[in-house]
């Protein structure tokens, strides 16, 4: 119980949990980018299946997200991440989002910041964070973002926009990079934050995260898992398939090393240092890496367009359209899940986000 003991847990019942911590309410699959590395639509990504993308799409009642953000409020989360896919591409995230905030949620929204120029003043309204996803210097954007022409510079106008209404409006909202690194970057990532510099854009909050993947062994074992233990297809989890190059170990940890030195602020979802420990990450001998236990089962929910309720990928809690938040939160999927994860990780875990990602905080009040 140690390791569960700062969630809250009754020792009598660790299956049921305490405390949510993150809520991504996944408003679209859809997106206007083809990110190099995305586990949606990038390289290997899920939703260039037809199926699975149709499938999860196909939208829930907008009703039905109204009052699900209702429940939230009762259960206190410590926030409301309005993601995707391209959460701006959805006609009902300004409305949800106010929603959220008149209910008393504090919200986020992750976007790839194509849109800002556009919304930038309603975004500033509804949002207390905004993290902006950004892999690349412009240079790069046409291979690694596979954007429309003209994509990078109508962003980083909308970034200066928001960043203008940050400033005036007393802080709010908090601006966080968001930057992966992966092979097709990692020699990139000084270049990138000395444009941005050059630009002027200051954000409140840097954080790199080093790539989420899994190697085709290591996706088969995983879908064993899913099929004998509990009937389910994969469908998401083999969008963590891409797979990197060869790469430049000491290379990168310089650039790291030099990223950590004239960046204090900045955070890793996983502080590798070192080429050894750079190669065994990419190189996919994780074990003795990072953590060795996930809370995601406790912490995190995720919504996706359909109503579904997921923590795990492909493992689907219940759906909102045919019951309540509360029930499916602790109903008997969930509790099975936490049970599994408790006493025996997933091949798949060191191939995700939330097995790193313990803790995103929203900027100071």
């Amino acid at each position: 119980m140690g390791r569960l003991g700062r969630l809250g847990l009754r020792p009598r019942d660790p299956f049921h949990s305490a405390t949510i911590g993150e809520v991504y309410l996944m408003l679209t699959m859809d997106c206007n980018l083809r990110c190099q590395a995305c586990s949606l639509w990038g390289t290997g990504g899920a939703c260039h299946s037809e199926t699975y993308y149709e499938g999860i799409s196909a939208p829930a009642p907008l009703e039905r997200f109204r009052a699900f953000i209702d429940e939230l409020a009762e259960l206190k989360p410590e926030y409301v991440n309005f993601a995707g896919g391209e959460p701006l591409m959805s006609r009902h995230w300004k409305e949800l989002a106010a929603r959220a905030k008149e209910r008393g949620l504090r919200t986020i929204l992750t976007t790839n910041g194509v849109f800002l120029d556009k919304f930038a003043e309603d975004v500033a309204e509804s949002f207390d964070q905004v993290n902006i996803s950004i892999a690349c210097p412009p240079a790069m954007s046409k291979e690694l973002r596979g954007g429309p022409a003209g994509h990078y510079q109508v962003m980083m106008r909308g970034l200066k926009r928001l960043a203008a209404l940050r400033d005036r409006g007393g802080g709010k909202p908090v601006l966080r990079l968001m930057c992966e690194v992966f092979d097709s970057n990692g020699g990139h990532l000084i270049s990138l934050i000395d444009h941005l510099a050059d630009e002027g854009v200051a954000f409140d909050e840097i954080y790199f995260m080093h790539l989420i993947f899994n190697r085709p062994s290591v996706l088969a074992a995983q879908k064993r898992v899913f099929r004998e233990e509990f009937g389910l297809p994969v469908g998401l989890w083999s969008g963590y398939g891409y797979l990197p190059h060869a790469m430049d170990y000491e290379a990168l940890d310089a650039a790291l090393a030099r990223l950590r030195d004239s960046l204090p602020h900045a955070r890793f979802n996983i502080d590798l240092r070192g080429a050894k420990a750079l190669r065994d990450y990419y190189e996919g001998r994780r074990k003795g890496l990072g953590a060795s236990f996930c809370d995601g089962p406790w912490r995190q929910v995720n919504v996706f367009p359909n109503g579904e309720v997921w923590v795990c990928p492909d493992y689907v809690l219940g759906d909102l359209k045919t019951g309540s938040f509360a029930d499916i939160w602790d109903g008997p999927k969930a509790r099975a899940l936490r049970r599994r994860v408790f006493s025996n990780i997933f091949p798949s875990c060191r191939g995700c986000f939330s097995f790193y990602e313990k803790e995103q905080p929203v900027g100071p009040a």
